[in-house]
């Protein structure tokens, strides 16, 4: 098995976003009902916002390949400082997202240290992130890469609906 990780260019915005509603669908699309789910993607996954996005020098997008095949990706956003944490400069990590048929792979752990990698180039101290309360997977997978919880969050997924999350911080 072949494992490469790229960064996303602005030219890619096209397949970032549809890599994004899938695996955001994928991953939350239980979670809330199938109306605020589209509204969510459809507000924070197109094409207009991931351009914006995709040229801001802070933030970093990291796209992952299994044998030649897109399985996921990755943001990462410099010194994006959280009221939890003292520490400065941190970084935000805020998607970790492979598609389905890519679980199991270890997939996750190169993606992350990547990112680790990546912030301590650029001198940052920590990642923050928020995670479901309900993402017993992704809880578990954060918690063994020594990331803690120090603090909690509504993730707002439309006007009417918000998920509960930890905020979880590992010190780099």
């Amino acid at each position: 098995m072949s494992i490469l990780i790229k960064a996303l260019s602005s030219s890619e915005v096209n397949s970032l976003a549809d890599l994004s509603v899938k695996t955001f669908v994928e991953s939350h699309g239980h979670s809330a009902k199938p109306a605020d789910i589209q509204k969510y993607t459809q507000t924070h996954f197109n094409t207009e916002t991931l351009s914006e996005a995709l040229l801001n020098p802070r933030i970093f997008f990291s796209k992952i390949y299994v044998d030649n095949q897109l399985a996921g990706y990755s943001k990462l956003i410099l010194n994006e400082s959280h009221p939890a944490t003292e520490l400065s400069p941190v970084a935000k990590f805020e998607r970790l997202y492979l598609l389905k048929d890519f679980y199991g792979l270890g997939l996750g752990e190169e993606l992350l240290r990547h990112n680790l990698d990546l912030a301590k180039s650029q001198d940052q101290k920590a990642l923050w992130l928020f995670v479901w309360t309900e993402n017993e997977k992704g809880l578990k997978f954060y918690q063994k890469n020594e990331f803690k919880v120090i603090g909690q969050h509504d993730f707002k997924i439309s006007d009417k609906h918000s998920n509960p999350n930890y905020v979880m911080l590992k010190v780099i």
